[in-house]
């Protein structure tokens, strides 16, 4: 089990707002283009990403990242290494 970071750049309104609907029910929402999955398995990203592949197109960009340290928190983000529900 690991904790995963999802980035995108979805060209298209209509697309991005599809793929963001489908990933908010997956992941917490962390910034505009970002998403955390915490304590999940590569399987099962790698799972939900296919899924929602087949919502973009060529010119937009996925990117998935495995998070392999706690990070630091400066300002008044929120930390997020305590327990959460990933619905899915």
């Amino acid at each position: 089990m690991a904790d995963f970071l999802i980035a995108y750049d979805i060209k298209d309104n209509k697309r991005l707002s599809k793929f963001c609907k489908r990933l908010e029910k997956i992941a917490i929402r962390i910034e505009y283009s970002v998403f955390f999955m915490p304590n999940v398995t590569k399987e099962y990203v790698a799972e939900k990403i296919i899924r929602l592949n087949k919502l973009l197109k060529d010119e937009d960009d996925v990117r998935v990242y495995r998070v392999i340290d706690e990070g630091i928190v400066i300002g008044n983000g929120e930390i997020l290494s305590e327990i959460f529900v990933v619905r899915g």
